[in-house]
């Protein structure tokens, strides 16, 4: 696919920032965050690159020393702004010095154009005691943000280091950042649009079946191969024995974080308990320590895209607990890691295929579809007609002690009206439309009783079906399921997608 085809893909709130950033009206210093492989790199080359007077780019090299980084630069410098070769530089005030002298002229030269200079991987570049961070802060106050047309983009994937050292920085960077963009995962609406440019013309299911194993991550789905099913293509990536997912799980978080085992760790205890897991379900599963080490892992993982906390619908927050929402990670912990020898191959599309409808893959694409749902919640928001109005959004669980006759109940999702409606939302993933049975139903009588009994709301309670392919016609789906949202809502273009 070329580079303006995928250029064009979603990301449109992100394009309009950098667009507003390359007004050529006063210097921006642009942060840009988020897991790698989402694009980040990408938006920015095609997005400001192409209009740039000047375009400078560094990037970072993972676990390289100070002195190979400093190389890296000089080779981008004279490569830039030179026709000569630099000696060797000594350190970061030195490089970024020489930087600014070529940023200044350029300015001069095209007062018009922007003057792009982009770091890339900067968490990478700024190596232990390495002076980066600081340098960066001189230049930016005493040369570089006095020139109007300059776009500085600094841009990593460590997202506890953007976020702490930079975007909330407490010394000289404090306040400088100018725009902020958080990259996430493509949402599915954008997954469809990005398969389509590259003129896979992919339906629901199918979509949402790659989107179920492999995420909205731009990279993996990039590497879907033209003229096969979307099981094919997850057995090719992920088992077949040279497919570039086989080995992704390890490396992902070994390029993201510097204590990278404590973090698996956590993901893997999170994963262990699908409704959620408590902090100290997990101090104890994890085998970690409580206090600000373990607040900080989580923090981490958070931010980078990996967990999100829940507090449960009329619950206090010290009653948090923490889910797996990364696609990738949940399929592989479930399929990928442990799995026999013989499942990666040259077969592996053989063996993934061999999986679907046995009741191991049926609940892992319930518990896939439920965290999609979760991620989708505006776009099942403007299906209902309720854009924005829910006061809250959230789920509920009501847990009964052992050896009560009580029954439990819990609700996957709920939207929360200020019009007197509370939507309770049921979540199935089915390869067929959902049918109803007559248990089933009364099931579902029973919680919406025993959520007003527990909750005390004096709210009506309303029944929506959130399903894969709707419903089938059947003598209870009127007396109990007041809506129905297939999967074709989720994957509306919906204007209230969030940073």
């Amino acid at each position: 696919m070329t580079r303006a085809h995928q250029s064009s893909v979603g990301r449109r709130r992100e394009r309009e920032l950098l667009s507003s950033a390359a007004r050529v009206d006063r210097a921006a210093l642009v942060a840009i965050y988020g897991r790698r492989r989402v694009g980040k790199t990408h938006l920015v080359r095609a997005h400001l690159e192409p209009t740039a007077g000047t375009y400078f780019e560094a990037i970072g090299q993972h676990a390289a020393p100070k002195a190979v980084q400093l190389d890296n630069f000089k080779q981008q410098l004279e490569a830039t702004f030179l026709n000569h070769r630099l000696p060797p530089l000594n350190d970061w005030r030195e490089a970024l010095s020489l930087l600014a002298d070529g940023v200044e002229a350029a300015a001069i030269r095209h007062p018009s154009e922007p003057v792009v200079v982009f770091f890339d991987e900067l968490p990478w570049m700024s190596t232990h005691r390495s002076g980066l961070l600081p340098a960066i802060d001189h230049l930016w106050n005493a040369r570089l943000s006095k020139l109007p047309n300059l776009v500085w983009v600094l841009c990593g994937s460590a997202a506890s280091f953007m976020i702490d050292r930079l975007i909330n920085a407490k010394g000289g960077l404090h306040n400088r950042v100018t725009h902020r963009i958080r990259l996430e995962p493509f949402r599915l609406s954008e997954v469809r649009e990005l398969l389509a440019s590259r003129g896979l013309r992919r339906g629901t299911a199918q979509t949402l079946e790659l989107y179920m194993a492999l995420g909205g991550v731009a990279h993996y789905l990039l590497q879907v191969p033209r003229g096969v099913s979307a099981s094919q293509a997850i057995g090719q990536l992920c088992f077949d024995r040279a497919g570039p997912l086989s080995d992704e799980f390890g490396r992902l978080f070994a390029s993201l974080f510097d204590d990278s085992g404590e973090h698996e760790r956590l993901v893997r205890a999170v994963a262990r308990k699908r409704s959620g897991v408590s902090r100290d379900e997990l101090i104890s599963s994890a085998g970690m320590a409580s206090g600000g080490r373990l607040t900080r892992r989580l923090d981490e993982l958070e931010a980078a895209g990996f967990l999100a906390r829940f507090v449960p619908y009329g619950r206090k927050r010290r009653e948090t607990s923490y889910r797996l929402i990364d696609e990738f990670s949940l399929f592989y912990l479930d399929w990928m890691d442990g799995a026999p020898a013989s499942s990666f191959g040259a077969r592996g599309a053989r063996y993934w295929m061999s999986r679907a409808n046995t009741p191991a893959y049926r609940s892992w694409a319930g518990y896939a579809f439920e965290g999609i749902c979760l991620k989708h919640t505006a776009e099942i928001e403007a299906a209902l007609g309720i854009d924005g109005m829910a006061n809250e959004v959230g789920t509920w669980r009501y847990v009964t002690r052992p050896g009560s006759d009580v029954s439990g109940a819990q609700v996957d999702l709920l939207f929360d009206r200020p019009d007197g409606i509370i939507n309770l939302c049921e979540l199935k993933y089915c390869s067929e439309e959902f049918v109803l049975s007559k248990a089933y139903a009364k099931e579902l009588v029973t919680k919406v009783e025993i959520f007003k009994q527990r909750t005390k709301t004096k709210k009506d309670v309303v029944v929506t079906l959130i399903t894969t392919h709707g419903l089938k016609p059947g003598l209870w789906n009127d007396e109990v399921i007041d809506s129905v949202v297939t999967a074709d809502a989720l994957m509306a273009d919906c204007s209230l997608r969030v940073p």
